[in-house]
């Protein structure tokens, strides 16, 4: 089967998992990449991203044990183009990618108000497919992934509250 036609032969569950398994993947990516370039300027920052990759993965491979329990197959890899339901929240998702130097502590707030605006961003994209999906399977999936969004949200809003806000 050509990569082509990968999407078409997934059923909706196997769409859900295989999309938490990619965004999972690419916020893990991002907040390890932030975690580097806090290291010199507030290694406890660093820290609590490292702590939030580790748990990205967790999640990732928690989808991805999932989707062989239910479909007896690993989950397939995104080639080239990504799932229906991704397609219109890619410019979302870009907006995101703006690199930051950690040098001062307005640079440490926006970066972490980018990661928290990550997070609930990935949350309201699946909880707008939650809303739009009529198959029971995979309601529960993005409600579990809503969910997972959910209390990173709250871990980057403890943390954001623990920085003194930059003046303007």
């Amino acid at each position: 089967m050509s990569p082509d036609n990968l999407e078409s032969a997934l059923s909706p569950a196997q769409e859900a998992l295989a999309l938490g398994i990619a965004i999972e993947r690419h916020n893990a990516a991002h907040f390890q990449e932030w975690a580097y370039r806090f290291r010199a300027y507030d290694p406890a920052v660093a820290e609590f991203l490292s702590a939030l990759v580790e748990e990205e993965q967790e999640h990732e491979r928690q989808l991805a044990a999932l989707y062989r329990e239910c479909f007896g197959e690993d989950a397939p890899i995104p080639e080239r183009e990504p799932p229906t339901e991704l397609r219109k929240y890619i410019p979302g998702f870009a907006a995101f990618g703006e690199h930051f130097l950690i040098a001062e502590a307005w640079a440490a707030y926006n970066l972490l108000t980018a990661a928290l605006d990550i997070e609930r961003f990935t949350r309201n994209f699946y909880t707008e497919l939650l809303e739009q999906t009529k198959d029971t399977a995979q309601a529960d999936i993005y409600r579990q992934l809503a969910a997972f969004e959910e209390e990173h949200e709250r871990a980057f809003e403890e943390r954001l509250a623990k920085l003194e806000q930059p003046a303007d």
